[in-house]
């Protein structure tokens, strides 16, 4: 089934659809894409930045509570305090020298619960500090976990531990005495809700998981710890303090570059408010500069296959290149409306010729049978130059006659009835006579008119050969770039009033063949000029060398 053809128009709209629009529509969207992912990108930054001062802050606080630790260490005043009961066992002055030791240095009370102290030998030995006051329930909580945190501590030098029991995180910190030897731990029961209170403030997270250690939580609302399953979160970030890997896990928040930045959306409706009045316009330029100007040269094809022959364009092109091309329509117009009036002359010559023809003709097949006896009779009388003069004869009448009516025959084909021509001339005029042949055999089976070279053999030998008893003859045959030469060349001369008559004959229009009804010069001349029109010449002249040049010229391969 042939396939439907789309229209030009369609073909242009989808040409500006895919090498306009979509290219449009991949730079706005790749441009959204980038513009996408800068913001994606400046949002990451935003909150590892945010994220990354959050966690230095609860680094800051996790460091204070360390110095705080590490004060009690070295300030010498539990020591002090410890020798003396060593000395007068003063539980009670222990007790009251510690608590308020706690209460003056231990006044970050936003990072911590409770500070207590154990004694490793001294039974009862918790001394509280809440908000500056003591708490029976801290001291209760504190003495319950006691075992469990000396426990941790016994090989912790003065390493700082921290610990998380019962929902709850501890600080701890052994003090030493001069002996190195651990006489008690400072703990410090920390607010871990006020502890990471810095990352709540990380920008656009939330869900918030926290991490200590490995050990992964979230604060409940009491400020106790929930041990966490799994890390959630698509976030995620550490930081090492003193040996402890303090981290936190959150859910980014789903960001709207469109919502945020409204200055988006009114660019890219921008563009595409541009694009549409843009496509309308190059459609209407296009319409008016090549649709249109195409349906003008579509319409002109019709009236001249519809048989308007010699039909101009007289509508001006809206361009340079349609203006090219109206004239060249018109140029063609004009030249098809000459071949038609060229074609019907030569129809026309045609059919006088024929009617001539029939008018004159003889049975050619009684003409050969004729030839063919008296061929016989001279072959039985022994009379060999005879016989090749009959065989000659014979040979030109069948070139003459040519039963299938062709146009063009080989060159080797009309050499051949040159060949039989010259016999019967050399026998009729004998040695006096000299032919000389260049042929270049590669042309031979190159088509030529029928009857194009003889002719002019012809009348070199009737005009001067004849006239002279003898004489040179020439007869060559090549190839010229495009182009096929034949020549004929004889001794001779020619006088003005010869050349006047040749220039005459061969300018005459066609009107059948030459008088007396031989096929001459002018008849040679109206059938190249039929058959090639103006690619086909023939010319004849005197040379340098004193004699006459008969040429033909004829495309090669046509």
């Amino acid at each position: 089934m042939k396939k439907t053809k789309t229209s030009l128009r369609t073909g242009f709209l989808m040409t500006i659809l895919i090498c306009w629009l979509v290219p449009i529509f991949i730079v706005v969207a790749l441009a959204g894409v980038l513009l996408s992912e800068n913001y994606r990108q400046s949002v990451q930054q935003e909150i590892d930045s945010s994220a990354a001062n959050a966690l230095r802050l609860v680094q800051m606080r996790f460091e204070d509570a360390i110095d705080d630790s590490k004060a009690v260490s070295y300030d010498g005043t539990v020591r002090d305090a410890y020798r003396t009961w060593l000395q007068n066992g003063d539980s009670a002055g222990l007790y009251g020298t510690v608590t308020d030791y706690l209460s003056q240095s231990f006044t970050r009370g936003e990072i911590y619960q409770a500070v207590f102290i154990h004694f490793w030998n001294v039974d009862a030995s918790a001394y509280v500090l809440s908000d500056g006051t003591t708490s029976f329930g801290l001291l209760r909580q504190c003495r319950e976990c006691a075992p469990q945190i000396m426990a941790e501590m016994e090989d912790a030098d003065t390493d700082i531990r921290l610990l998380l029991i019962d929902g709850q995180m501890y600080m701890a910190r052994n003090l030493l005495d001069s002996t190195f030897t651990p006489y008690a731990s400072v703990v410090m029961l920390l607010q871990p809700g006020n502890l990471f209170l810095p990352l709540d403030s990380v920008n656009r997270v939330g869900n918030l998981q926290y991490s200590l250690d490995g050990y992964r939580f979230t604060i409940a609302a009491d400020g106790s710890l929930v041990e966490a399953a799994e890390e959630t979160g698509n976030v995620h970030y550490q930081a090492k303090t003193e040996g402890h890997i303090i981290g936190f896990s959150a859910d980014r928040e789903e960001y709207d570059i469109f919502g945020e930045n409204p200055w988006m959306r009114w660019a890219i409706g921008s563009v595409v408010l541009l694009i549409l009045p843009l496509s309308l316009v190059t459609i209407a330029l296009f319409y008016r500069h090549v649709t249109r100007p195409m349906e003008v040269l579509g319409q002109a094809y019709q009236l001249v296959k519809s048989g308007e022959r010699g039909y101009e364009i007289g509508q001006k092109a809206p361009n340079r290149e349609f203006e090219k091309l109206f004239d060249q329509f018109n140029a063609m117009s004009a030249e098809l409306q000459r071949q038609f009036e060229r074609a019907y002359l030569e129809q026309q010559a045609t059919q006088q010729a024929n009617i001539k023809a029939l008018q004159s003709q003889i049975n050619p097949h009684f003409l050969n049978n004729t030839l063919e006896i008296i061929n016989w009779e001279a072959r039985m009388a022994d009379n060999e130059r005879v016989s090749a003069m009959i065989e000659s004869l014979s040979t030109m009448l069948k070139a003459a006659l040519d039963r299938n009516g062709r146009t063009k025959i080989p060159l080797s084909e009309e050499l051949g009835y040159v060949d039989a021509y010259l016999y019967i001339i050399r026998e009729r005029l004998g040695e006096g006579f000299r032919v000389h042949k260049d042929i270049d055999e590669s042309i031979l089976a190159l088509s030529v008119p029928r009857l194009v070279l003889q002719p002019l053999v012809e009348n070199a030998v009737e005009h001067d050969i004849t006239a002279n008893r003898g004489g040179d003859l020439w007869v060559r045959a090549y190839r010229q770039t495009d182009k096929v030469v034949l020549e004929v060349e004889h001794d001779g001369t020619l006088t003005q009033e010869d050349r006047q008559k040749i220039q005459s004959l061969l300018a005459q229009s066609a009107q059948g063949a030459a008088a007396g009804g031989q096929v001459g010069l002018r008849n040679v001349s109206q059938r190249l000029n039929l058959i090639y029109g103006d690619e086909g010449t023939l010319t004849l002249d005197q040379t340098r060398a004193g004699t006459v040049l008969a040429r033909v010229v004829i495309p090669a391969g046509q």
